[in-house]
């Protein structure tokens, strides 16, 4: 036996687990962000083919196959803009997406505010192809906390379901976090079905992101047309179960179903008999009562950024993506401040450079001779005084306002946002969430 055998197959899970689970740093498995940096790239300012993004996402960032998939998840979640039909999941079965030549999608002005508008601050790694990729996004929020949809993921030994809430409620517990709010914050996921756990359970999901979660489908009763409408039934739960539980209702013909759904759940059941009609209506409501309670197990297992499997609570994962995006905007201020300095600098040496540079160029010297009297008369470095006239060109130099009010401003405003990080950085959270 090949003694590198286990630790080739150590190697192999630890990738298949980067693969399928999200990041903490950000909530998003790398299919997803190559797909949503594919759209940054190239459906920002307008809807294209969502082949064009499957294609790009696998020619420079993720040659392991389609992402049209993904593409279509992320439309369906909110995260892209979709034109066509991306399919749907209403009723007994779901409907698929039209072939990606038929869809379009762009990404979101929301998508744009939340996640990318740091992007350049943040570190860029190689990938698998000759481009780079950023190796986290700067969100506010974990993305796999928002959207419509549980996020799933199975690895090597690990089954991951993590639940989703709505904006508004993950700020709230962000701010009972942060000491903001002081009032108790208990948030519960996002559910078509009735969430039925009391505070404490859910609590103790957002405390230890791991808690089984109780549900039960809504239903609308109709006594007077012998009718009952299904809405919705738990997570998990396969409609040809709920069914399972009415067969000898339905071989015996004293009830039949229609799916009348479209966009949402409509499953519309009736009482066939008329001999003892209002009986069995109300025999089948109350066991359609309990058919449609049930639980959902909720585990949020992510990788950390060494692709290490770890478990993250709800509130885990809310800090570390504000600490995150804090530490972003201290690295996007410092780099503003400096490259604003830089501009000062220039222009400081600028305005003393030009009244010579116009003599040197009415005598008709070139750049260098140019470059080689100012040194003699002011002693600026002649290779300063290349750099400049190269990168401003002569004809823009000379016209180029050299003032540094307005860039003195702009430094003080970042430096005055550095100085109060955190006021600066919930602003935005303000701004994002309203």
């Amino acid at each position: 036996m090949d003694r590198n055998l286990p630790r080739l197959y150590k190697d192999y899970g630890e990738y298949s687990n980067y693969r399928n689970f999200p990041l903490d740093l950000d909530g998003l498995k790398p299919v997803e962000r190559r797909v949503l940096l594919s759209a940054f790239k190239i459906a920002r300012n307008s809807f294209v083919k969502s082949r064009q993004i499957d294609a790009y996402t696998i020619g420079h960032y993720h040659p392991h196959g389609e992402c049209y998939g993904t593409v279509v998840q992320l439309v369906n979640q909110g995260f892209l803009d979709g034109q066509g039909n991306f399919g749907s999941k209403a009723g007994v079965e779901p409907t698929g997406a039209a072939a990606p030549r038929y869809t379009e999608c762009k990404i979101g002005r929301k998508t744009l505010d939340l996640a990318f508008k740091y992007v350049d601050y943040v570190p860029w790694v190689d990938t698998e192809l000759s481009d780079k990729e950023p190796k986290f996004l700067p969100t506010m929020f974990p993305i796999c906390l928002l959207g419509q949809e549980y996020t799933q993921g199975i690895g090597f030994g690990f089954k991951s379901l993590i639940p989703c809430y709505t904006l508004n409620d993950l700020y709230k517990r962000l701010q009972l976090l942060l000491g903001i709010r002081k009032h108790k914050v208990i948030i519960s996921p996002i559910s078509d079905c009735q969430v039925l756990s009391k505070e404490d359970v859910l609590e103790n999901l957002l405390k230890t992101g791991k808690e089984k979660i109780e549900m039960k489908g809504l239903f609308k009763s109709i006594p007077s047309q012998n009718k009952a409408i299904i809405k919705s039934w738990p997570p998990g739960k396969r409609f040809e179960t709920i069914l399972g539980k009415f067969e000898k209702e339905l071989n015996d013909g004293m009830i039949g179903f229609s799916d009348l759904s479209t966009n949402e759940t409509i499953i519309e059941f009736q009482v066939l008999r008329d001999r003892n009609r209002d009986k069995i209506y109300q025999d089948f409501v109350k066991k359609l009562d309990s058919v449609l309670t049930g639980s959902v197990s909720f585990e949020n297992i992510m990788v950390d950024v060494n692709q290490k499997v770890v478990l993250r609570s709800i509130d885990q994962m809310l800090l570390r993506t504000f600490e995150v995006f804090s530490d972003v905007n201290v690295t996007m201020l410092k780099t503003e401040i400096e490259k604003t300095q830089k501009q000062i600098d220039e222009y400081v040496l600028l305005e003393r450079i030009k009244p010579h540079l116009l003599v040197a160029i009415k005598e008709g010297y070139s750049i260098k001779k140019a470059a080689e009297a100012i040194y003699e008369i002011i002693r600026i470095p002649e290779e300063t005084t290349i750099f400049l006239v190269n990168k401003y060109k002569i004809s823009k130099l000379l016209e180029l306002k050299t003032d540094t009010t307005e860039l003195e401003r702009i430094k003080k405003s970042f430096e005055d946002n550095l100085t109060n990080k955190n006021q600066f950085v919930l602003e935005q959270y303000d701004a994002y969430c309203k």
